[in-house]
């Protein structure tokens, strides 16, 4: 008997059934792996960006966050939905045995990302000085001159990046997050990272980190391309590719809108803060937008698998795992995510210091404001992805849409007076509204909600250490030393009360399978 199923079916008889232990154990070995991807992607990001805060004054930092924004908005349209077009279709396909409508929807979804990004950045080239006029607060013409310039010599990033994703999403739809993970998540930001340092600390500024995004993309792209020559089993190969360009459309478009209206990606605020407020103000922003994405890994690392997941159980009609795998899913990125905001609440100051020295403390309420909206975006979970990868893409255009018009009325009104604080607070109860409607259509829509009662686990742990947090802040302070031994000591109470709270079956399975590829690992070395 193979002891590995034995394992299962006993948890199966601890209240896992053996469907549900199927379905985590998917996620969790994609997910694992894609978490890791994205520590070394938001690790690396991290870094650069730190040194570039360091090197860089204030507002040349805020230049290079606005144009870094203006990329991100033009790849989004470059991309136009099309990356999870593809993998939706893929998915669909393999799940119903249709090899042509695999290779169909991957070659349709890779010729019209070329072709679409090609032209967005041909209209970015051409228009970049209207573009910098825009987005550049006041009538300062050497500084319109400077970030056209950005724009024209990294604009190869749009398609380079564009395609290295859709060659990405393609993978994905195999249920495989490897070739993904190595792609985007380790050699693009690496080359990003080398590139970057190298020409940052040369001394050529903004111009040298703008033009190491560019570079970067190429290689990712090009071992993007590798691994999509390489996924294709053999009687997917030989089908005649077959899929209509309408369906594919149909998807996509509202999904691009959706994507290309989403604040946690559109970086919608430095783009408000750069043409209502000021280059400062954009950098202030820009350093509490960084200081989030520790908070924001689990929930990236998850929801790359997720996707087609979900598309194959809703396909399969299995509505009842899909709800258990989303609560499960969900407490485990409430688990990581929530004790990085109540830090980031509670006890901002030193981490703004050690990221940006002491010119970033004044970031401080701009980075707690922002905290307490991710937390409304990470504790409801990938639940943007059910409602898409469910055949509601129409469903999230609109959530987005909504979002971004009260996004930019509210943010025009608040940054004049108010700032990076203002656009912050605006920031939170836009996200906190959006994701709680998100919540109510899923359970509506499709019949599944992310909160099961062990969610109470990860929310009442964090609370406490931001309580926590609170005292020690005013008894000790919020210096650099004192404050970074409270975050230490918060992060020893954090394990200590889950460990209190017990585990439950998910995550015993979980660990069981980590314990016996350990010691099958241990074992073929020792032979």
């Amino acid at each position: 008997m193979d002891p590995t199923v034995d394992r299962e079916e006993r948890l199966g008889d601890e209240g896992l059934s053996p469907e549900l232990a199927g379905d985590v154990g998917v996620v969790a070995r994609g997910g694992g792996l894609q978490i890791a991807g994205q520590f070394s992607q938001k690790g690396l990001s991290f870094l650069f960006t730190a040194f570039a805060a360091h090197l860089l004054a204030l507002s040349g930092f805020g230049i290079y966050q606005v144009a870094l924004r203006i990329f991100g908005f033009a790849t989004q349209v470059g991309l136009a939905g099309f990356n999870y077009a593809t993998m939706r279709f893929m998915a669909q396909g393999r799940a119903q045995g249709r090899p042509e409508q695999v290779r169909g929807a991957a070659r349709l979804g890779v010729l019209c990302t070329a072709v679409l990004s090609l032209a967005v950045t041909a209209v970015l080239v051409v228009w970049a000085v209207p573009v910098a006029r825009f987005f550049v607060n006041g009538a300062d013409v050497t500084r319109v001159a400077d970030v056209a310039y950005y724009l024209r010599l990294g604009a190869a990033y749009i398609p380079l990046f564009s395609l290295m994703q859709i060659f990405r999403y393609v993978t994905q739809s195999y249920k495989t997050m490897l070739p993904s993970v190595v792609t985007g998540n380790i050699v693009q930001p690496g080359a990003r990272f080398v590139f970057g340092v190298v020409l940052l600390a040369a001394g050529f500024g903004v111009a040298g980190a703008t033009a190491s995004l560019a570079a970067s993309a190429a290689v990712g792209a090009a071992v993007g391309l590798w691994y999509y020559l390489r996924i294709f089993t053999p009687e997917e190969r030989a089908a005649r590719p077959r899929f209509s360009l309408a369906k594919m459309l149909s998807f996509s478009l509202p999904q691009a809108g959706s994507n290309l209206l989403q604040i946690q990606t559109l970086g919608l605020s430095i783009l408000i803060l750069g043409h209502f407020s000021t280059a400062v103000q954009a950098g202030l922003f820009g350093i509490a937008l960084s200081l989030q994405a520790p908070g924001n890994i689990f929930l990236g690392g998850i929801v790359n698998i997720w996707a087609p997941v979900v598309s194959d159980l809703y396909d399969r009609g299995e509505i009842a795992r899909l709800d258990a795998l989303f609560k499960t899913v969900n407490r485990w990125v409430a688990t990581f995510s929530f004790p990085v905001f109540a830090v980031l609440i509670a006890m901002p100051e030193p981490l703004a210091h050690i990221f940006a020295g002491s010119k970033g403390i004044a970031a401080a309420s701009v980075i707690a404001v922002l905290a307490a909206g991710n937390a409304f975006y990470t504790g409801t979970g990938p639940t943007g992805y059910v409602l898409s990868m469910t055949g509601r893409p129409g469903i999230n255009f609109i959530n987005s849409a909504v979002a971004v018009l009260l996004y930019i009325v509210l943010g025009a009104w608040v940054a004049p007076t108010y700032g990076a604080l203002g656009v912050a607070a605006v920031d939170a109860v836009v996200t906190a509204l959006i994701n709680m409607a998100r919540v109510v259509e899923a359970k509506v829509l499709v019949g599944v909600q992310p909160f099961g009662r062990s969610f109470l686990k990860p929310l009442g742990a964090s609370a406490a250490i931001a309580a926590l947090l609170g005292v020690w802040r005013l008894v000790l302070g919020t210096a650099l030393v004192p404050g970074l031994a409270g975050i230490v000591f918060a992060g020893i109470v954090y394990v200590a009360l889950l460990a209190w709270l017990g585990i439950d079956a998910e995550e015993r399975y979980v660990w069981q399978r980590i314990k016996q590829r350990v010691l099958r690992t241990g074992g073929r070395r020792q032979g």
